[in-house]
């Protein structure tokens, strides 16, 4: 239900030109991606969600992305990518001091250490993220903390550690709900207790296990899922269809107008420079508007795009710096005309005079 309201959230963010909407959805439809275990369709809707928080360089957008991608990698077991995201994540959220993501920024590079068996130096990440995950009472990723600290232990053959930080985790998870961290922790656990030989205790939570995990893949949900994947993916190329069209449109009309601004420049520039041709001023001026629309609407096609983006789609402002283009234009337009006609006016008098000359050469003759 969530994927399905969140795919109709991000059509509306879209046709309204909503670039913060869009990139709240992509993040948080990576989100269930990622809790779906579908963690490359997670990574790929994060990512362009960073797109759009870099283009704004919103610290706490950036700081949000960049945690998720950094779990993203994280769960695709590429370390490196996970740690330089997790590092970027931290930097952003310090500078505005955002204690959720410092926490979570903590937590990942507590994860990435766990997984590279450097276990000292992960509980002294995690151990620095859990005031700042308290702080902002982010209860998902201090269970799921406690739950890393607890496998952290498993390696070193900590035992009493182990059940202390798991047994926090599964109570927190269960107290707020959190069905994938129920799963997550008593699988752990069931694991956990068949190594030390505990048959009754592996038993009991291999059954919280299946249970969690039975509510969150069941079969029928998994087709409905695929299924608004499906859609979604052939939306998105409709998307990337029109906005192709749109961009081949925009360059040809952009073509069109350099055309006619080339022909009429031509036109205006033969006729003045002829050395034969008569030309009125009325025709000049005629030209000279007709120019100057051209090279406004040249203009217009050219900037519009970063116009729009620039004003965050707002006619108004749009319509006022437009008005102050053309404002620059006219007074330019008169100059130049002005200086066209004086050269125009200085080629007929010596057109006339040379023909005057000729015409009292001819008759002196007869």
């Amino acid at each position: 239900k969530a994927m399905e309201v969140l795919l109709q959230a991000l059509k509306i963010n879209e046709s309204i030109k909503n670039a913060d909407g869009i990139r709240r959805n992509y993040n948080n439809i990576g989100n269930l991606y990622i809790n779906q275990e579908d963690y490359q369709q997670g990574l790929d809707y994060y990512l362009k969600a960073k797109a759009l928080a870099e283009l704004n360089n919103d610290k706490q957008s950036l700081s949000i992305t960049y945690v998720n991608v950094a779990e993203a990698y994280y769960f695709l077991k590429d370390f490196d990518s996970s740690r330089h995201y997790a590092h970027l994540a931290n930097s952003a959220a310090s500078k505005i001091g955002y204690s959720r993501m410092i926490g979570s920024a903590y937590s990942r590079l507590g994860n990435i250490h766990s997984a590279l068996k450097q276990n000292v130096i992960a509980l002294e990440f995690y151990r620095l993220s859990i005031p700042y995950i308290k702080e902002s009472q982010n209860y998902i990723r201090l269970s799921e903390t406690f739950l890393d600290i607890a496998k952290t232990f498993s390696m070193t053959g900590q035992n009493d550690s182990v059940a202390f930080y798991a047994s926090q985790s599964l109570s927190l998870a269960k107290e707020s709900g959190f069905t994938l961290q129920i799963r997550n922790t008593g699988r752990f656990l069931s694991s956990h207790y068949r190594k030390i030989k505990n048959a009754d205790s592996a038993f009991f939570y291999q059954d919280i296990t299946k249970a969690a995990n039975d509510s969150l893949f069941s079969r029928q949900k998994n087709n409905q899922m695929q299924s608004l994947a499906f859609d979604e993916k052939l939306r998105q190329q409709e998307v990337a269809a029109a906005n192709s069209k749109t961009k081949a449109e925009r360059k040809r009309n952009l073509q069109y107008a350099a055309i006619v601004v080339g022909l009429i420049s031509f036109i205006i520039l033969f006729f003045v420079l002829s050395r034969s041709i008569i030309v009125k001023e009325k025709f000049i001026k005629f030209f000279g508007v007709v120019g100057l629309l051209a090279v406004f609407e040249f203009i217009n096609l050219y900037i519009h795009p970063y116009l729009d983006r620039a004003t965050n789609h707002s006619p108004f402002i749009m319509l006022a710096i437009l008005i102050c283009i053309g404002a620059l234009l006219v007074p330019l337009h008169h100059k130049m005309e002005k200086w066209i006609t004086k050269i125009m006016i200085e080629k007929n008098k010596k057109i006339r005079l040379e023909a005057a000359k000729k015409t009292i050469a001819t008759l002196e003759k007869d």
